[in-house]
């Protein structure tokens, strides 16, 4: 089972949390494309931090995923 989650910070100094129901596994771990034009995602505003890892994670169809 898997999922997928993106977001954007529209104001300076914003932190993330989340919370897992299990310990981290680096190893699951996969990225998606944010600008994949199959997933048709209207980002409120243009990208200006991005990881290397998420800047060159291939597109959906091309990922290895197991979503359900």
């Amino acid at each position: 089972m898997g999922f997928a989650h993106g977001f954007v910070a529209l104001r300076d100094n914003t932190r993330v949390y989340y919370k897992c129901t299990g310990v981290y596994q680096g190893e699951a771990e996969r990225a998606i494309r944010h600008d994949d034009p199959d997933l048709n995602i209207t980002w409120p505003i243009p990208v200006e931090i991005i990881s290397e890892k998420d800047a060159n994670a291939p597109l959906f169809k091309d990922s290895e995923h197991n979503f359900t």
